[in-house]
Order: structure tokens, then sequence, then C-alpha cells
């Protein structure tokens, strides 16, 4: 994986995601969701088969990865009102129940 500094000094905002995998932590969100990024480096994944969701910033940002039991996001999800709950719920039943 590639991680970038991101051209401006630092972004804190909020942004809609392109879901690529709607199972898993994404299970029953939204198309095109909004979520709260507060960052100044970006990930490019070299292998895009883990790239779950990306956003845009002049540049497409994956700004989820997955691979079997390992998440990750750019974006905080506990900042991101009802969408992000909805993705920790989704993480803590997948938990619960070993779901990969």
């Amino acid at each position: 994986m590639k991680v970038f500094r991101y051209s401006r000094a630092k972004s804190s905002e909020w942004n809609s995601l392109e879901l690529r995998d709607k199972s898993g932590i994404f299970k029953g969100i939204s198309d095109k969701p909004y979520v709260y990024f507060v960052h100044s480096y970006y990930l490019d994944a070299e292998d895009k088969s883990i790239v779950s969701a990306q956003t845009e910033y002049g540049v497409k940002i994956d700004a989820a990865v997955s691979s079997g039991n390992v998440f990750a996001t750019q974006f905080h999800p506990e900042k991101s009102g009802d969408v992000g709950l909805q993705i920790l719920r989704n993480f803590v039943e997948m938990s619960e129940n070993n779901v990969r």
C-alpha cells in the first residue's frame, strides 16, 4: 500500500463514499453515504481488490479497505452520525458472529 501526504494542509470535512462492496461493515448503508474525514494523508492501495469504498478529493482516495477479518477506514465512523453508527454496529455484529 502507498500512503501519500494530502496536497492541502489538513482536510476536515464531510464527503460521500462510493461503495464498492455493500456487505461487511457497509451492510445496510445507502448509496453515496456522507462520512466525516479528518486527515493529512490518503491511501492508494496497490491491490484494488481490497478496496471497499472510495471518495474524491481532487484525486480518487481509497477510503476503506478490507481483507479477511481486517477492516480499515480513512474516515471516522465515530464522528459520522447515523451512517457511522451503522458501520460500527455492523463491525460489532461481525465480531460477535465471527463473520468475514
